[in-house]
């Protein structure tokens, strides 16, 4: 038969450890060098490609089967520039316990974005240009589409933090995920800006 001790008794439990600090935004900060690292080497792939058919003496654009629509496209990609200040307005009113702001900012952030993928659906079909038709066509529609799908992840990244803001979990203590969520919105528009620049406008101007 064990007899316990006192001091066994009443010895103190074990310290559970601290809990993980930032998890969110380093993991978001992973994120986005993952999508700056994969934007940047389908434009470097882009650009060498446009260099390659230059350099043969070929055309990069047919402008005779192709069509740019500047305008479209430059309303397109202002609308998702607008929808990152408006991402950070839900930050701030997050941290403010401003619910309502903040529900109105997420709000708009989405219908801007949603402008933005009418937008550049629209844009596609007035190009006229189809995968396989050649190397503008194909480039293109890859650097494009891929920074689509990160506008896509970035729209399913605030409809969670929608939900969540619904059932009251974040507020003036807890605004990790809200500042992730924006970080990854800011990066999305920034890559936005790049491939515009790279795609349209040298191309075809403003």
């Amino acid at each position: 038969m064990t007899v316990m001790t006192t001091s066994e008794a009443h010895a103190p439990m074990p310290v559970a450890p601290a809990p993980r600090r930032h998890v969110a935004l380093v993991g978001t900060v992973f994120a986005i060098g993952a999508g700056a690292m994969l934007i940047g080497g389908l434009l470097a792939s882009y650009f060498g490609a446009r260099q390659n058919i230059q350099d043969q003496g070929g055309t990069w654009v047919d402008t005779a089967k192709l069509t740019l629509p500047n305008v479209p496209l430059a309303v397109t990609y202002v609308s998702l520039f607008m929808s990152s200040f408006t991402a950070q307005w839900a930050v701030s009113a997050i941290k403010l316990n401003d619910r309502r702001q903040a529900f109105t900012a997420m709000g708009v952030t989405l219908l801007l974005a949603a402008a933005f993928i009418n937008g550049i659906t629209f844009c596609w079909a007035q190009v006229g240009a189809a995968a396989g038709d050649g190397g503008f066509g194909d480039h293109m529609y890859a650097v494009t589409a891929v920074h689509l799908l990160l506008v896509v992840g970035a729209i399913v990244l605030f409809t969670v933090m929608g939900f969540r803001a619904l059932g009251g979990q974040f507020g003036p203590d807890n605004a990790e995920f809200v500042m992730s969520a924006a970080a990854f919105w800011h990066f999305v528009v920034v890559a936005g800006v790049a491939v515009w620049w790279c795609i349209w406008f040298l191309e075809g101007g403003p």
